[in-house]
């Protein structure tokens, strides 16, 4: 039995316009429908890079290729599966990053219902902010960082031994450091929704730039080599955006919300 009061029709839509009240099974259905079309765009995505995954595999390993010397520039596979097995991996890892414009767009659509209408205005802003933030750590991070940090391991190796990489191990530590640096580029618009929704402070924030700067340096630790650039790298960047975010955070709380008018 449902013991779960449901509104008029009337009033429901009031709700729609104006503040937004759903219940938990309403957002859990918006929530499995927007991972659906998600999902859906990803998978078309796929099937239009299959055919292209040679061209996509030889893009993607111009870092390591420059990085290894002549002599040893060419990947390796060990097992009969594994060029296989690859090319599918690198055109799912390309159709999640081409269609994050789709993705992250679903996201923004979900959360729309717990902003205020004059809020609303700010989703196609965050979204474009979004893509973009996400394409700008993928392109720091496979043009600028990958580059340094092959060349400083492979530099670093080749002093105890021949560098043999295996397909595998190179799609691994490619598809952490760039889908890492793309999701931790997320951070600052991410905080200005958190600010908008009430959930954090911009005074906490600033207040404990400290613990900000610690917790950025464990994600540069945790997406990128161990060697010291690359961790700055990827650290300097995304505290220099941290701050940026302290600012618009602080303009967009300036302005006040026109909430629903009660019935």
């Amino acid at each position: 039995m449902n013991n779960q009061k449901h509104l008029p029709s009337d009033q429901e839509e009031e709700l729609v316009d104006g503040g937004k009240v759903m219940s938990l099974w309403d957002h859990l259905t918006e929530l499995r429908s927007r991972l659906v079309r998600s999902l859906i765009y990803v998978i078309v995505l796929f099937l239009i890079a299959l055919p292209f995954s040679d061209q996509i595999i030889h893009f993607l390993r111009v870092p390591l290729t420059n990085s290894l010397p002549e002599a040893a520039a060419a990947l390796h596979f060990t097992g009969p599966m594994d060029a296989f097995v690859s090319s599918l991996k690198v055109c799912v890892f390309v159709s999640v990053i081409l269609g994050c414009p789709i993705w992250l767009w679903q996201m923004w659509k979900f959360f729309e219902p717990a902003l205020y209408p004059s809020e609303r205005k700010y989703i196609i802003p965050f979204a474009i902010a979004s893509v973009a933030q996400f394409f700008l750590g993928v392109f720091f991070a496979y043009y600028v960082i990958l580059p340094v940090a092959l060349d400083f391991l492979i530099g670093f190796g080749m002093k105890i031994g021949v560098p043999i990489i295996t397909i595998n191990d190179y799609l691994s530590l490619l598809t952490l450091m760039i889908l890492g640096f793309g999701f931790v580029f997320e951070a600052p618009v991410l905080l200005i929704l958190l600010a908008m929704l009430d959930l954090i402070q911009v005074e906490v924030l600033a207040k404990n730039r400290g613990v900000v700067l610690v917790v950025i340096l464990v994600m540069g630790a945790a997406f990128t080599p161990p060697d010291p650039f690359s961790q700055v790298a990827m650290a300097g960047p995304l505290y220099l955006m941290f701050e940026v975010s302290i600012i618009l955070i602080r303009i967009i709380k300036k302005k006040p919300r026109v909430k629903p008018a009660s019935a």
